[in-house]
């Protein structure tokens, strides 16, 4: 049988080409790495149930967590989470518009404050992956088999206030979230791991303040037809 054929670089000998198979398994050894999911935030995955029938702004959002020293990367990715929240609530039809600063809220205005204290995420290769893509010949691969395991741990707070600063409703919610990722997942190659699931967080807290938010005494908040 034709062996590989070699060379010498800078007196190392190395073999011309690596096996299919050591390509592929490469991709699950990358180790583990922690990060901070930092958006953007998606499109909701449904418009509101009912219409709050007034303006709402949304407050620049606050990140409290302690792991996160880095003020530069606070002060970005607040005012970045800010516009896309914006964005968000917009599309989601939660109120009857969005307004911006330096506009005031007025009247039966509401602000929405947003806080997040943690924002943590990491990812580490699946033990099962290496023994799995080898037993298979790399078949566990093309079938999605798990390559990596993705842990979440996200937690957020939502106060909603009126124009004079009085709390009208508040959620705290948590994610708390461990998911297999191969290779044909949407997070596998993702650019911004945990957009996803920071995206459900906000929805989450946005649904479960709206749905406390009385409406305005003699005005009924717009429902919405099934």
């Amino acid at each position: 049988m034709q062996r590989p054929e070699l060379r010498v670089v800078q007196g190392e000998t190395v073999r011309s080409t690596l096996p299919p198979l050591t390509g592929l398994l490469m991709l699950g050894l990358g180790g583990c790495v922690s990060f901070h999911p930092a958006g953007p935030i998606g499109a909701p995955s449904e418009t509101a149930q009912s219409t709050y029938p007034h303006a709402v702004q949304v407050e620049e959002v606050q990140i409290t967590d302690r792991k996160i020293t880095n003020a530069d990367w606070r002060r970005t990715v607040s005012a970045a989470l800010t516009q896309q929240i914006g964005q968000h609530v917009e599309r989601g039809e939660y109120f009857g518009r969005l307004i911006s600063f330096p506009a005031k809220v007025e009247g039966n205005d509401v602000v929405l404050k947003f806080s997040f204290s943690s924002l943590e995420g990491k990812r580490t290769p699946h033990p099962g992956y290496i023994p799995g893509a080898l037993l298979t010949l790399t078949a566990w691969i093309w079938v999605n088999g798990p390559i990596y395991v993705d842990k979440y741990d996200l937690v957020g707070d939502l106060l909603i206030e009126n124009a004079e600063g009085k709390a009208l409703a508040s959620s705290h919610k948590a994610l708390d979230v461990q998911q297999n990722t191969g290779l044909w997942d949407h997070d596998y190659a993702a650019f911004s791991l945990g957009s996803v699931q920071l995206t459900q967080l906000v929805e989450s807290l946005l649904k479960d303040a709206t749905a406390q938010l009385p409406c305005p005494e003699g005005e009924p908040c717009e429902s919405k037809p099934d």
